[in-house]
């Protein structure tokens, strides 16, 4: 309903993957709804009002309602797209690209929400948070995000992504809103 979801898994080696980012309006648990038992975490990344239907009323509720049972459907092929273009963005871009990505995705989602404002949105992510979603280092991700200050590509402070420079950031990520941007889809 408001704020900021990471859905992550903890491999074997007690090191964090974070998998994804939700935002207001997005559903992260649909998954969990024939399955019963989630083998991921989701965890808050900022204060977040988070609502909660029961599994049973769902349920019913989707078996006498087939368009509400299909846009649910609907949803899930797109986080599931989400999830394919995730690891295309983690097996083949460089690390500019994968900020890249991840901030045009992300822009495109919340600006689909009404949360964008002269190129500007709320992202309370640490560096750290970042390194665990792009397969970086700390270090590399101060690294780049210093770079795209330096180029006036962008700029995270307080909390807050200023996009300077918005068509460079769809280049570099290689992100096409037309084919990615799957929530307006």
């Amino acid at each position: 309903m408001s704020g900021f979801v990471y859905r992550s898994k903890v491999s074997e080696t007690s090191k964090r993957q974070i998998l994804s980012f939700h935002v207001a309006g997005d559903m992260p648990d649909l998954q969990g709804l024939p399955v019963k038992r989630m083998d991921h975490d989701l965890t808050t990344l900022s204060e977040a009002k988070v609502g909660f239907i029961k599994h049973e009323l769902l349920e019913r509720t989707l078996s006498t309602r087939p368009a509400l049972a299909q846009a649910l459907w609907r949803e899930t092929l797109t986080d599931s797209a989400l999830f394919r273009q995730w690891i295309v963005n983690l097996g083949t871009r460089s690390a500019s690209g994968r900020m890249a990505y991840l901030l045009a995705e992300l822009r495109g989602r919340l600006a689909a929400m009404g949360l964008v404002a002269n190129e500007q949105f709320d992202f309370p992510i640490t560096q750290s948070k970042l390194a665990d979603a792009l397969g970086l280092s700390v270090v590399h991700v101060n690294r780049v995000l210093q770079a795209f200050r330096t180029k006036g590509i962008l700029d995270l402070r307080n909390r807050v992504v200023t996009l300077r420079d918005f068509e460079k950031v769809l280049e570099l990520g290689g992100f096409d809103s037309l084919e990615d941007d799957t929530s307006t889809a």
